[in-house]
Protein backbone atom coordinates (compact mmCIF):
# COMPACT_ATOMS: atom_id res chain seq x y z
CA UNK A 1 0.00 0.00 0.00
CA UNK A 2 1.12 3.47 -1.15
CA UNK A 3 1.65 5.95 1.85
CA UNK A 4 -1.12 8.84 1.86
CA UNK A 5 0.40 11.93 0.54
CA UNK A 6 -0.45 15.29 1.92
CA UNK A 7 -1.67 17.18 -0.99
CA UNK A 8 -3.21 15.68 -4.34
CA UNK A 9 -1.00 15.83 -7.35
CA UNK A 10 -3.89 17.87 -9.11
CA UNK A 11 -3.76 20.51 -6.17
CA UNK A 12 -0.45 20.98 -6.25
CA UNK A 13 -0.20 21.57 -9.70
CA UNK A 14 -3.34 23.90 -9.60
CA UNK A 15 -0.84 25.88 -7.01
CA UNK A 16 1.92 25.49 -8.77
CA UNK A 17 0.51 27.10 -11.31
CA UNK A 18 -1.63 29.97 -9.49
CA UNK A 19 2.12 30.87 -7.92
CA UNK A 20 3.01 31.01 -11.72
CA UNK A 21 0.35 33.21 -12.96
CA UNK A 22 1.08 35.54 -10.40
CA UNK A 23 5.03 36.06 -10.56
CA UNK A 24 4.44 36.11 -14.22
CA UNK A 25 1.74 38.52 -13.84
CA UNK A 26 3.95 40.84 -11.47
CA UNK A 27 6.98 40.99 -13.65
CA UNK A 28 4.64 41.77 -16.95
CA UNK A 29 3.06 44.68 -15.30
CA UNK A 30 6.57 45.50 -13.99
CA UNK A 31 8.02 45.26 -18.03
CA UNK A 32 5.54 46.28 -19.35
CA UNK A 33 3.44 48.96 -17.60
CA UNK A 34 6.48 50.14 -16.17
CA UNK A 35 4.86 49.70 -12.26
CA UNK A 36 7.06 48.75 -9.69
CA UNK A 37 7.74 45.29 -7.87
CA UNK A 38 5.96 45.46 -4.26
CA UNK A 39 5.51 43.08 -2.07
CA UNK A 40 1.90 44.09 -1.88
CA UNK A 41 1.13 44.08 -5.48
CA UNK A 42 2.97 40.58 -5.45
CA UNK A 43 0.51 39.51 -2.14
CA UNK A 44 -3.01 40.64 -4.43
CA UNK A 45 -1.78 39.22 -7.60
CA UNK A 46 -1.16 35.82 -5.22
CA UNK A 47 -3.92 36.13 -3.46
CA UNK A 48 -6.35 36.74 -6.73
CA UNK A 49 -4.84 33.56 -8.14
CA UNK A 50 -4.68 31.36 -5.21
CA UNK A 51 -8.12 32.27 -4.48
CA UNK A 52 -6.68 32.54 -0.55
CA UNK A 53 -6.10 35.70 2.12
CA UNK A 54 -2.66 37.88 0.78
CA UNK A 55 -1.03 36.02 3.73
CA UNK A 56 -2.13 32.46 2.80
CA UNK A 57 -1.00 33.10 -0.81
CA UNK A 58 2.30 34.53 0.15
CA UNK A 59 3.04 31.71 2.06
CA UNK A 60 2.39 29.15 -0.88
CA UNK A 61 4.46 31.32 -2.99
CA UNK A 62 7.14 30.63 0.11
CA UNK A 63 6.81 27.42 -0.28
CA UNK A 64 7.04 27.18 -4.44
CA UNK A 65 10.28 29.39 -3.91
CA UNK A 66 11.94 27.19 -1.33
CA UNK A 67 10.89 23.80 -3.49
CA UNK A 68 12.97 25.93 -6.54
CA UNK A 69 15.97 26.19 -4.28
CA UNK A 70 14.72 30.26 -4.24
CA UNK A 71 15.53 31.98 -0.51
CA UNK A 72 12.79 32.87 1.89
CA UNK A 73 10.68 36.09 0.36
CA UNK A 74 9.66 36.58 4.23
Amino acid sequence: MEPARSVPPATSALRDAGVTTAALAVVRRALVEGIPVTREGFAEEASFALGASSEDALREVDAAAQRLGISSLS
